[in-house]
């Protein structure tokens, strides 16, 4: 199992200082944030993103994310496979095998059998951009506020309906605990579908009142997670496990002390999730 250090925990840092922070703290690879990469490609091509992770023994992980990539009509839609194409081809160099794709907020009067209907399409068009650069799209289902995919079996359904083999999901414990996903979804959800699983805990608030600055350390909040890395487990071995985290206190921390940190809680969290 890899463990990964998601970009947006380490808001304070350049996409050259998540990795420097990384290989420090021991983690295993970074997960890519859009804003950060168009940063660097702003000053850097492509050719220096290879020779960037080439020269680290930290590698690139999922690039996150497409946002936003469904229920959109015309000349969005096809802004939407432009930007496949594009994240592609950066995961491509960067050496990264995913690129995360997150739903849209969820319109008035659309129907849940509207919403899987153009997710499938939308997500069999980007799996085959994807393809030729050797790159798995993962969907991820938000649980916060009113997404149209908000759940794991909502995902699932959507998942499956695709039906490629570079189309899997992410699981974000933070959404699934939000969302209201139900333990038994896990056990019907192949381990090696699960192409990016995402760590953090959040604080003692009401569901409906959590949001992504509510997120805390693994094992410090509320979060089910013993309970959730049981049912994983049962499915198969994990990839890769991700700190994803937007709180605004970590962000004021010392970037390498962030970092120090957050591996000791990420591995006391996973010691216990996957004993």
């Amino acid at each position: 199992m890899l463990y990964g250090l998601n970009g947006s925990t380490t808001d304070q840092c350049t996409l050259e200082e998540d990795i420097l922070v990384a290989e420090h703290a021991g983690y295993d690879v970074v997960e890519l944030r859009t804003y950060k990469l168009e940063a660097f490609l702003k000053k850097h091509t492509l050719e220096d993103l290879t020779k960037l992770f080439e020269r680290s023994s930290v590698k690139a992980d999922a690039i996150n994310a497409i946002e936003f990539f469904n229920l959109k009509q015309g000349e969005e839609r096809e802004q939407v496979l432009k930007d496949t194409e594009k994240w592609c081809q950066i995961a491509h160099a960067a050496g990264s095998s995913y690129v995360i794709a997150v739903p849209s907020p969820r319109p008035p009067d659309v129907s849940d059998e509207k919403i899987v209907k153009d997710s499938v399409q939308m997500l069999q068009e980007m799996s085959d951009i994807a393809e030729k650069y050797q790159v798995n799209i993962a969907l991820e289902f938000i649980g916060i506020q009113d997404f149209s995919v908000k759940t794991l079996e909502a995902a699932r359904k959507i998942m499956d309906e695709v039906n490629r083999e570079n189309v899997g999901l992410v699981l974000d414990v933070f959404h699934f605990y939000t969302g209201g996903s139900f333990l038994d979804a896990i056990d019907d959800t192949p381990s090696e579908k699960i192409f990016v699983f995402h760590i953090n805990d959040a604080e003692h608030a009401r569901i409906e009142e959590l949001e992504d600055k509510d997120r805390i350390f693994p094992g410090l909040g509320v979060i089910p997670l013993k309970e959730i890395g049981e049912r994983v487990q049962k499915t198969g071995q994990i990839r890769m496990v991700g700190l994803e985290l937007f709180r605004p206190d970590y962000w004021e921390m010392e970037k390498y002390d962030l970092g120090e940190q957050s591996y000791r809680y990420v591995k006391e969290a996973l010691d216990k999730m996957f004993a």
